[in-house]
This record gives C-alpha cells, structure tokens and sequence, in this order.
C-alpha cells in the first residue's frame, strides 16, 4: 500500500479546508479524535488513491473531522485511523444563529438530496444493516458556538423533520434505531449526516481486556501509521498497556516482529488476552525497566508508545525524574534509520527529553484524546 505522507493542504494551506463546502454526490465523513485529522486523511488517500479530501473540522474536545469524496464505499469499512464513517446528505454553510434558524435546519434536513445514496452506502458498508421501507431513526446533535435555541431543540427539530420526508417511512426509536442521523452545528454551518460505522470500527472486537486509561485503538492506529509501516519492521512498544499499539500496528501490515513490555503485571495479563494467538510473532515482557531495556542498541527499527501521563498511571513527579531516561533508553536501542512516535499529555517534559537526548522531532501533533489535551512526537535518529 502506497501511504500518503502527511503535510499541509496545498493551495491556501489549511484555510483551504475551512472554507464551506459545495454539497456533492458521495461526501464522507471520516471522524477522530481532535488533531488527528490528517493522519485519517492520509489512510484514507492510501487505501483510495482517487479520493478528494475537500474539508476538515474540529468540533471541539469531541472530534476531528476530514470531509472527502470517494466513489467506492466498500474500502472505507478497512479504515483503522478512523473512529467512525458518515455519509454527508445535507449541507448549509449559513443556517445562521437566530430562532428562526430552526426553520431553516428542519427545510436542510426534509430535503436533504442525498439520502438515497447514504441508504445504499449503509448495505455497501455493512450488509447485514437493515434496509426497506420502513426505518427507525434516532438523532445524534453536536453543536458548537453562540445560537438562541439550546442542543436539544436542534435535535429536536431535525427528529420532526426526518418524520416528514417522504423517502421513506421514518419513526424516531431512540432504543433500537436502524439509522442513526448525525446533525453537527458548527457556528451558522450545518452538516447533516448518516452514520455507516457502528461500535465495532470505534472498540474492536479484539478488546476483550480493559484497563483504566488504555488507549483508542483509532488513536493507536494512526500512531502506527505514522511510524511509517515496512514489512521488515521490528516494533517496540514498551509502555504497551493492554497491548493496542501493536495489535493495531499489526493490522497495517506485515512486520518482522512485535515487542512490547510494561511494569504493571494487570496491564500485561490484559495484552496478553486481547493478543491471544494472533500476531505472530510478538514477545510481551512484565519485567523490563524501560529505562535499561535488555535489548541491544539500534535493535529496532520502530518504537511506538503512550507514554504514562501521570494522571490514571504513575505520577508527574515520577515522570519528571524518568522522562529523560526512557527516551535516553529508546533513542539507544532504535535503528540509525528508525523512527520513534511518542504519545503524552506530558508534551513538556517529552519534548525537553528528546532535546536532550539528541533526537530530531519531524513532527509535533496537538490534539485531544477524550477531552484531554496531549501532543504526538515523531523523531528519528539525528544524522
């Protein structure tokens, strides 16, 4: 698979992506956690070649979001970096603010022009999702800015509004819904969508083990894509937790070898479950010291981790004393021409560590995991 590498929208920059949209035929929309936009993007180019990325969106500390068109549907249910797909039905880039934008939201949504396509996407996407005349619906509402009427109204009125399309015949079924309608207000901008994902794209069904603080696996991915996945990769997580980096940096592709550790004998009893006897061949240990691992230098070629953030593991005062070692350690044993994706919400003392230890940092990502304000780091060897 050829990976598109990830860098700044051409033509404008990102202010190209903020621009409203020209609803079209065949609009996505592929959501993450807050910042990790492009790295969707990227996966989604890579599996869809001729794929357009045309928008990208933050509603803020809940999700990032790339807006794109495709015309095949059935790639997107392999979408790893991705926590959930949508289909765009209807759009309005000046919905305005005021109480009488209500009327306006509820004329968007009865005459949303692409629902038929949205209704075919669903079976391409799954085909076990229930199709037919009559369908059941429920409204998911997110709204961001400053509006006269509150979250609920909005869902309200888009609710009466689906019962009033013609298409079909839709009744509101908050319980055991076919069809879930994903109205997003950002400002006087309103997006109007279909959900084709379910439960399973955002929590595989490999997490049958769960630990406090354990990381998205949408999150985990796109770490893994960052590292730059080749075939004849030797991968060290050693903070694995309940083993999710490597899990999903085995679903990207072929790899030499897994290796992951950690000191927390639940969290390695939790790897060990999801891991089970797939991913061959992989090493989990529960008694190395990440800051003296028993490894040789320059004996891996990729080190992808969440660091501990001091908050539901370990402390902030441990990792101001530890922080220095651990990326001392894992500068030594990475490959000259390796690459290292570091995760924390310790974005401080990580970059003060990967100064010291000599380190280049290509990239600095901001972003949000859960509300939570963190920063991903890829380095590679200095020349």
């Amino acid at each position: 698979m050829n990976r598109a590498r990830i860098q700044p929208a051409r033509e404008g920059g990102e202010s190209r992506l903020q621009r409203p949209l020209r609803l079209r035929r065949r609009l996505f929309i592929a959501q993450t956690q807050p910042g990790f936009e492009s790295v969707a993007w990227s996966e989604i180019h890579a599996r869809i070649p001729q794929a357009r990325e045309f928008a990208r969106r933050v509603v803020a500390d809940r999700a990032g979001m790339t807006i794109f068109s495709s015309e095949r549907t059935e790639p997107l249910r392999a979408l790893r970096c991705s926590e959930d797909v949508l289909a765009l039905v209807g759009y309005s880039g000046d919905i305005g603010a005021d109480a009488a934008a209500l009327d306006r939201v509820r004329r968007t949504v009865r005459e949303a022009p692409f629902m038929a396509d949205a209704m075919e996407a669903r079976i391409v996407f799954d085909p076990a999702a229930r199709a037919g005349r009559r369908l059941r619906f429920r409204v998911v509402a997110r709204q961001a800015g400053e509006h006269d009427y509150r979250r609920i109204d909005l869902k309200r009125t888009v609710e009466r509004a689906m019962e009033e399309r013609g298409d079909h015949t839709w009744r509101l079924d908050e319980q055991d819904a076919d069809v879930e309608v994903w109205v997003t207000q950002l400002g006087a901008e309103l997006m109007v969508a279909v959900r084709l994902s379910d439960e399973r794209m955002r929590h595989r069904e490999y997490k049958i083990a769960h630990r406090p603080g354990s990381l998205r696996p949408a999150v985990a991915a796109a770490m893994a894509w960052l590292s730059e996945p080749r075939d004849d990769d030797i991968v060290l997580d050693p903070f694995c937790g309940t083993g999710t980096i490597l899990i999903e940096r085995a679903h990207l592709g072929r790899y030499a070898m897994l290796i992951g550790a950690d000191r927390d004998p639940a969290a390695v009893r939790a790897a060990l479950q999801n891991i089970g006897p797939r991913y061959k061949p992989i090493e989990i240990h529960g008694d190395w010291d990440a800051g003296a691992m028993p490894i040789g230098d320059g004996s891996v070629r990729k080190i992808v981790t969440n660091l501990p953030w001091g908050i539901r593991h370990g402390s902030h005062s441990e990792n101001r004393r530890r922080y220095g070692d651990w990326i001392a350690e894992m500068k030594r044993v990475l490959a000259a021409d390796g690459k290292m994706v570091v995760l924390s919400a310790e974005w401080r003392l990580m970059r003060d560590a990967i100064e010291r230890a000599g380190l280049v940092a290509e990239t600095i990502m901001r972003v949000t995991i859960l509300g939570a304000a963190a920063s991903v780091c890829v380095c590679r060897q200095r020349d």
